[in-house]
């Protein structure tokens, strides 16, 4: 599929992206296509060798579902010919569906809806098509569902509408404002019917407890009226149920506890609830997972692991009684909890994005109300010693400009480009998107936009670039951490660029912001690559006219997460191509290897005298570089 780069530049800029988006994804189809041809020609030879055909027989429900990933509308339409159920179930228990809207296939979400497909099937959380759609703003498939007489008012288990999740001022959230303004809704009657199903419950709870019904009875699958209250985050029916001798405790079949659900549903006030009233962090579930494991925020993992500490402490004395002391820990855990700002609106904002705002406020916080939740480790001294207040974490983020992403320009060519990153650049603004690939430019000084707190800014649910937010490394490494779960492969990061131009720091960033994911390993993990890094530094890093420990070799960094906890587990470090001419001649201006500087520098003059060191300049490796040439 071949455009006219003068008629391409005439469409409107939706037409011109969407346009250019199929045109890869045939691009990515005709690759495709040639290595099936190749695979097929090498099992020919095979069978020829061996004298058998040992065919791979694929499930027609994983066939269709990695046809809608990939786009391969011609291998879907194929598939639904060839019998393939379009009612097939995904994981989570959502639709294929449910997977256009992710991957944002119109086309294929188009076909499943005339085929029958209810567009307003839910998974395990509540969430429809729709939802999804919104959270990862794909307007085309929000028009669909809406033209197809989808349900804009069904909430999930948090009692979030398609709205909550789409971000103000985006074409998805436009699409749901005019239909529910033609249709009569406006935004008051919408925040009082999220707030009936709360309250109906609170009456119905009064209603069945005043009729002498047990508040511990369980369901067919074990399930009691306060599993239901905290997975669904109603703060008035769980102090209720507490109050009338709910056990906190309580199992259902699978024994999840009310902990457990209030924790994997981000129910942060009611983990909170919980714990105080003396909750067991400790249980397991079928899985072997504690509350912990499940948690769906790193702010209440951090939480219920001060809680479990704080409980084995107190089960080690089990026949003392408890006293305001051993209770201690519970309140220090409270009180790290902020008090939702007035300014923020409950409609717009869902439950799990205002605790996610809630953790970015406490990090702001200055010290004398509260340190940071998590001080930067590479910033601060092993021997720092706090004796009064200290000065918050210093962030300075330009905001999201209309040149954030270069693909987008009305024209594109050497002199538009390069004007456009000379701007950006003079803003400090070294970050810039062109497509899918970052352009980062070395300032050559510290810019404020590396700290621990900017790299939370960045954190996600879904993976999706933040609109509210510049262009970053670490958004880069927040999608790459979503897909290699959502799409179960291995994500790879390839840095390019001339000497100096920051490749070595810019894989430092990238590893930190997936290790800052890994909250119960970062310290480990961090120490231990210090180290490592520190020898690989040594022996591959010199002095070169733009830098003064310049890499003269390839790494190459492997991570590794545990695919059930989304934990670092491990990490790897590859080196290759080795600048050995360095050895023997440096170019003007430039050093050998550290490494023989930092020896000569430890040892004592003693030593050297022994070793005949006494003049660096006398030996072969180090006399054609600079002798005055100094380590930094």
């Amino acid at each position: 599929m071949e455009i006219d780069q003068c008629l391409l530049e005439t469409l409107p800029l939706g037409q011109r992206q969407r346009l250019v988006k199929r045109m890869r994804c045939e691009q990515i189809k005709a690759y495709y296509e040639r290595e099936r041809a190749f695979q097929k020609q090498e099992g020919f030879l095979k069978k020829l060798k061996h004298g058998k055909n040992q065919k791979v027989h694929f499930n027609l429900a994983d066939m269709i579902q990695d046809a809608i990933i990939h786009h391969d509308d011609k291998e879907a339409l194929l598939l639904l010919k060839e019998g393939a159920d379009p009612h097939t179930p995904v994981s989570s228990g959502g639709s294929l569906l449910h997977l256009c809207a992710r991957y944002d296939n119109a086309f294929i979400a188009e076909i499943l809806i005339d085929r029958g497909v209810n567009v307003n099937h839910q998974d395990e959380d509540f969430w429809t098509p729709m939802h999804i759609a919104c959270a990862c703003d794909n307007p085309d498939i929000v028009l669909l569902l809406v033209l197809a007489g989808a349900n804009v008012l069904l909430q999930d288990v948090n009692g979030n509408t398609p709205l909550d999740y789409a971000v103000e001022g985006t074409e998805s959230s436009s699409i749901l404002l005019t239909y529910l303004d033609e249709n009569g809704v406006d935004l008051t009657s919408l925040h009082q019917m999220k707030l009936q199903r709360p309250m109906s419950m609170l009456t119905d709870v009064k209603h069945f407890l005043s009729c002498g019904g047990n508040v511990n009875e369980k369901n067919d699958e074990g399930v009691t009226l306060l599993h239901m209250a905290c997975a669904s985050g109603y703060k008035e029916v769980v102090s209720l149920l507490l109050e009338n001798g709910g056990d906190l405790n309580i199992v259902d079949n699978q024994y999840w506890t009310p902990l457990h659900l209030a924790a994997k549903y981000g129910q942060t006030n009611l983990v909170k609830l919980l714990l105080m009233h003396q909750a067991n962090p400790n249980l397991l579930n079928c899985n072997e997972e504690k509350a912990s494991d499940v948690a769906a925020s790193e702010f209440i993992e951090e939480m219920l692991l001060k809680a479990e500490i704080a409980w084995e402490e107190k089960m080690k004395e089990p026949l003392s009684v408890p006293t305001l002391a051993q209770e201690e820990p519970y309140e220090e855990i409270i009180q790290d909890l902020p008090v939702l700002s007035s300014k923020l609106s409950p409609l717009v904002l869902p439950i799990a994005k205002q605790d996610s705002l809630l953790e970015k406020d406490i990090m702001f916080k200055d010290s004398t109300k509260g340190l940071c939740k998590r001080q930067s480790q590479d910033s601060t001294p092993e021997n720092a010693t706090v004796n009064g207040p200290t000065k918050p974490e210093q962030v300075k983020l330009m905001p999201p400009a209309p040149n954030d992403d270069l693909a987008t320009l009305s024209e594109l060519n050497d002199g538009s480009l390069l004007y456009e990153i000379q701007k950006r650049f003079g803003n400090n603004q070294i970050y810039t998107f062109i497509g899918d690939i970052l352009l980062l430019v070395n300032p050559f000084k510290e810019l404020p936009i590396y700290s621990t707190m900017v790299s939370q800014l960045y954190l996600s649910s879904m993976g999706q670039p933040c609109s509210s937010l510049p262009p970053h490394i670490f958004s880069c490494a927040e999608r790459a951490f979503h897909q290699l779960f959502q799409e179960q492969r291995p994500q790879c990061f390839i840095l390019s660029g001339e000497r100096g131009s920051g490749k070595s720091e810019a894989s430092k960033q990238i590893m930190r912001h997936l290790t800052c994911r890994s909250s119960t390993s970062r310290s480990i993990f961090d120490s231990k690559f210090k180290h490592a890094m520190c020898i690989l530094e040594a022996f591959g890093h010199a002095k070169t006219t733009l830098n003064d420990l310049s890499s003269c070799f390839i790494k190459y960094f492997e991570l590794q997460f545990c695919e059930r906890k989304k934990h670092l587990t491990g990490a790897r470090i590859y080196t290759y191509m080795l600048e050995k001419s360095r050895l023997v001649s440096q170019p003007l201006g430039q050093s050998n290897f550290h490494i023989f500087y930092l020896l000569m520098d430890g040892l004592s003059p003693e030593e050297k005298y022994r070793l005949h060191l006494n003049n660096l300049c006398a030996h072969r490796p180090l006399e054609m570089s600079s002798c005055s040439s100094q380590m930094p």
